[in-house]
């Protein structure tokens, strides 16, 4: 083609004013030309030939070798080009990215190939071309060219949702098979993508089978072989050596150094250290200050220390307030941020009810979600614990005796009912809650002939439908009751009943409306039932929608609105804009039920607090933060590290501190630190019962 062209281009007719002797000498040049350029692709040609030939069936290696690291280099960019901020990458840092990410990507390849590597290696010349031997390869090449497309799509769906690569979610998804796959199957055309993926590996299998099996046919001495095996092996341990999990940090764009590292090297790093001891991998301080700054920034004015109790904040707290057995309803709305609430400022009408009801109650406008995942946020308000990095303690070993505020209100006499959605099994929440302080659980195969249901649960309409008889069944037997109601229906498939609202588009934005919907049924029936006019209800999203944004602690996606409605309109149509976490949600509810009671709690009464001294504490993968009143935040993270910031409020933005304020540092570590110890220790649950000041006063 190109010898044609430049005869073409170089001939009398095209250009009519050269003269024979200029025609001659211009058709001599072009072809030196050309025979430069076929003696350069012939050279090129002759090398590859004999690099194929030295390195006989290890050529295939390479082949998949340099199309897994093609797939991987191809998923980060289409990462980059759709969700990365280009106006604050510079160039080096795009560039470190893709260097950075290059790494990444060969660890993993040199690792994906490595079984097949192994196999070609120590089976002999003669075993490697027989029938048992051929159809492993087969089988493991399938697998392979199957494997990497089905997971390049995966992973791109999975970044789509939580602005992350594979990480501790997707690890815990895998236990949960039943909700995940049939979530999936609800939530993306699976038929389709399924092709694809079919389509994309069987094609690169049928191409390349013939000459894989006529490469694994040639002989190769066994010196060759293992050398080979020990330079793929050092490989991986050199760049695995060079290249941890903080070299992804290339930028100050999470998302940007969410896309430098790579979802297979993340899922292993993330399951690796789901669990791990907060000391080794922290900053922390001596115990003593621990103790010292934990009493300071936690146990009240008019509370009393427990003496010989093990728990440096074992107290009775004093409420200040005569004792009312109210009955509690808390309701946690699945995924129900404050940036889909009407009166905290969205203006998409998504939530008429809601903002109907905070006519009747308190609204809290600058409440933050601990985590991002729901277990988190059942930790956190049932008891007021500090989240420990990655995992949710309701998973973890040591959680069949934690002090909630269901033990709590057992000492009051309270039933205490745990209603959800779905299935008991998922997070462990039916082992945890059984275990600490309810003597009641309902899931989703206790509602009978529900109208709806997804790959959840039931609608919210069938959970509210059911909470109503059982809050009617234990009104009748005259004691107070504590009933925990969590939601399940705007979540990812966002499919709900037909007929509640105008919209049957599956997306966020209507199953927030259905959510809504339902909590404005509930509450409706609710008012016509003797147990409505003495009851605190509680509603609040238990976190916020999905992660989104750049920043190291995606902050916007932690707001969540909290509303309480009391007896008799107490404080209807008010607000409380005092810095709270979900952390305190269950002593804010002792506060409004009065009287003394025993606590561990590390939260506080945020209608009591000193605005002054609010604070957040939060949790996002490996790091763990502190936010105060005045804006101040610092984050600690896996590594020792400790960074500061100073929130912007009204854009929600992190802007970077030169060095973290050494006393917030402090409190922060002291938060966490003991959290940790208390949790492993067995000490979070206090180790003899008191309950009351009286009772303290007659044991000394």
């Amino acid at each position: 083609d190109f010898r044609s062209m430049s005869n073409i281009s170089l001939s009398s007719d095209a250009i009519p004013h050269l003269s024979k002797s200029e025609q001659h000498a211009a058709d001599l040049r072009s072809n030196k030309v050309l025979e430069t350029h076929s003696g350069l692709f012939a050279t090129v040609r002759i090398w590859c030939s004999a690099l194929s030939e030295w390195l006989g069936r290890y050529s295939v290696i390479a082949i998949i070798f340099a199309i897994t690291v093609s797939y991987l280099l191809l998923l980060r960019t289409v990462m980059v080009v759709t969700y990365a901020d280009f106006e604050k990458l510079s160039l080096w840092q795009g560039l470190s990215l893709f260097l950075v990410g290059l790494q990444f990507d060969v660890l993993v390849a040199l690792c994906f190939v490595l079984p097949q590597l192994m196999h070609i290696t120590l089976v002999s010349n003669s075993r490697v071309q027989g029938k048992t031997s051929r159809l492993l390869l087969d089988g493991a090449w399938i697998i392979a060219f199957m494997f990497l497309p089905f997971l390049c799509i995966a992973e791109f769906i999975f970044f789509d949702e939580f602005q992350s690569r594979l990480n501790y979610i997707a690890f815990e998804y895998i236990v949960y098979p039943t909700e995940v796959c049939c979530n999936i199957w609800q939530s993306y055309p699976l038929i389709e993508l399924m092709a694809t993926v079919g389509l994309c590996g069987g094609s690169l299998w049928f191409l390349f089978r013939k000459r894989f099996h006529s490469k694994i046919a040639t002989p190769m001495p066994w010196k060759r072989r293992y050398g080979f095996l020990a330079v793929c092996l050092t490989a991986i341990m050199v760049l695995w050596t060079a290249t941890g999990a903080e070299s992804r940090q290339v930028s100050r764009d999470r998302v940007a150094n969410e896309c430098t590292w790579n979802g297979l090297y993340s899922f292993v790093y993330y399951a690796w250290t789901c669990r791990f001891d907060f000391k080794e991998n922290y900053v922390t301080i001596g115990k003593s200050e621990v103790n010292q700054r934990l009493r300071q920034q936690i146990v009240g004015e008019h509370d009393e220390l427990t003496q010989g109790s093990n728990n440096p904040v074992d107290r009775i707290v004093d409420t200040g307030r005569p004792q009312q057995d109210y009955n509690v309803v808390l309701i946690l709305e699945e995924s129900l941020g404050s940036d889909f609430i009407g009166v905290l400022g969205d203006g998409r009408k998504l939530t008429p009810n809601f903002d109907a009801l905070t006519r009747k109650g308190i609204l809290f406008d600058n409440f933050y979600a601990t985590g991002n995942r729901t277990a988190r946020a059942l930790e956190a308000v049932l008891t007021s614990m500090p989240p420990i990095p990655t995992e949710s303690i309701l998973k973890r070993d040591h959680s069949d005796r934690v002090y909630t505020l269901a033990n709590v209100l057992a000492e009051r006499g309270y039933e205490r009912l745990f209603m959800t959605g779905g299935r008991g099994l998922f997070d462990g929440v039916r082992s945890f809650m059984k275990s600490n302080g309810f003597n009641r659980f309902i899931e989703q195969s206790d509602i009978d002939n529900p109208i709806f249901a997804n790959a959840w649960g039931v609608s919210d309409e069938d959970l509210f439908r059911k909470a109503l008889g059982e809050l009617d069944s234990m009104h009748k037997t005259g004691r107070p009751f504590f009933a925990t109601l969590l939601t399940v229906s705007n979540h990812r498939p966002y499919t709900y009943p037909e007929g509640r609202i105008p919209e049957n588009t599956q997306s966020r934005e209507n199953a927030v409306k259905y959510a809504d919907w339902a909590l404005g049924y509930f509450f409706r029936e609710a008012q016509s039932h003797d147990f409505y006019k003495n009851t605190i209800f509680v509603v609040m999203g238990d976190h916020g929608a999905r992660v989104t944004g750049s920043q190291l602690f995606p902050m916007s996606s932690y707001r969540v609105p909290v509303l309480m409605i009391q007896p008799e309109g107490k404080g209807q149509g008010t607000r409380c804009s005092t810095l709270a976490c979900s952390l305190d949600i269950a002593p804010t509810i002792m506060g409004r039920l009065g009287s003394d009671y025993r606590s561990v709690f590390f939260g506080y009464d945020a209608l009591q607090k000193n605005p002054k001294k609010g604070r957040a504490i939060m949790q996002h993968n490996h790091d763990v933060a502190l936010l105060d009143a005045g804006n101040r935040m610092v984050v600690l993270g896996f590594g020792k590290s400790a960074e500061s910031f100073k929130l912007d409020r009204s854009s929600h933005q992190l802007n970077q501190q030169a060095a973290p304020d050494s006393e917030l540092q402090h409190d922060a570590t002291s938060y966490f630190q003991a959290a940790f110890e208390l949790y492993y220790s067995d000490r979070w649950f206090p180790h003899f019962s008191l309950t009351t000041r009286n009772e303290v006063n007659a044991l000394n």
